[in-house]
């Protein structure tokens, strides 16, 4: 059986291993986790280089996740191109995957996600942005993730 828990409890979940844990540890593991979603997305560890890897990334923890991918993704070769979360641009194009690392479970108001092309996979931190992650309601134009990394455990959400 997967644990479930609600935004609530994983803020404080979060609280007591940063107690244990340093921020800046917890977001490598993140990042790094995230990347290797990405590679996998990609073809594998050989599927980086030269690829091109949008990055929409918030300035929050899910924001410094996909910053922590996007060097690892550098590292083996893809192009990285970042996009602020809080002005994105209405359409991603050019890209052979983007990731959403724009907001995470706390974001409150609307999201109009960027337009991506169709056959473009979609790795989003967390939960997709604009997705309530309790409720699964949408608010906005909420991203449409192929793939979602998310941590400790899963959101009622990304169920719902």
């Amino acid at each position: 059986m997967q644990p479930v828990l609600t935004v609530e409890q994983m803020r404080a979940v979060d609280e007591a291993a940063q107690a244990c844990v340093p921020l800046d540890v917890l977001v490598q593991r993140a990042g790094t986790a995230v990347a290797v979603e990405v590679l996998a997305a990609l073809g594998g560890s050989g599927g980086a280089y030269g690829r091109r890897v949008a990055v929409v990334a918030g300035p929050g923890n899910n924001g410094s996740d996909g910053r922590v991918a996007a060097g690892i993704l550098e590292r083996r070769g893809a192009r990285v191109q970042f996009f602020d979360a809080k002005a994105p641009p209405s359409e991603i194009a050019g890209a052979d995957l983007v990731v959403d690392a724009a907001f995470g479970t706390g974001f409150r108001g609307s999201y109009d996600s960027p337009r991506v092309p169709a056959g473009v996979e979609v790795v989003s931190v967390d939960v997709p942005t604009g997705i309530d992650a309790l409720t699964a309601r949408a608010r906005g134009e909420a991203v449409r993730a192929s793939h979602t990394v998310t941590f400790g455990t899963a959101k009622p959400g990304l169920f719902l």
